[in-house]
């Protein structure tokens, strides 16, 4: 007589209608003879036992290359999301400068500014070069 090894992956506990009457539990694989694996592997719930182990370390490859596709989605997300805030702040710190403060912060750009302008004029153009080369 054979015995094939099966795996149970329902989700409730089951009684076989075989003759043996196995109860199984989610997850448990057994020795079943030949003629009963048959008959329970026509089942969904029910596979081989080898065919499970198999399939495993490409399901394991693919959810690790799905992880690390989330990882690296979620560390680009952080990374946006901080230079987001980075030139909020700098734009609201603009802002508050002055003329003098405004030209020296406009120098990180090589750019000369024209004092003679007014100062909504001068943060304009400032916060034009933040938004146009980011923040330096």
């Amino acid at each position: 007589m054979n015995f094939i090894k099966i795996q149970y992956t329902g989700r409730k506990p089951y009684r076989d209608a075989t003759k043996l009457r196995n109860v199984w539990a989610p997850g448990d694989a057994k020795l079943v003879p030949e003629l009963d694996a048959k008959m329970l592997l026509r089942f969904a719930e029910f596979q081989p036992a080898e065919a499970k182990q198999q399939a495993d370390p490409a399901a394991k490859q693919e959810d690790a290359e799905v992880q690390q596709a989330k990882a690296a989605q979620e560390a680009a997300e952080a990374e946006a999301k901080q230079q987001a805030d980075l030139l909020a702040g700098v734009l609201a710190e603009i802002e508050s400068m002055d003329k003098a403060a405004l030209e020296a912060y406009a120098k990180r750009y090589e750019v000369e500014l024209d004092k003679r302008k007014a100062v909504g004029t001068l943060r304009i153009e400032v916060q034009n070069l933040v938004e146009a080369h980011g923040v330096i």
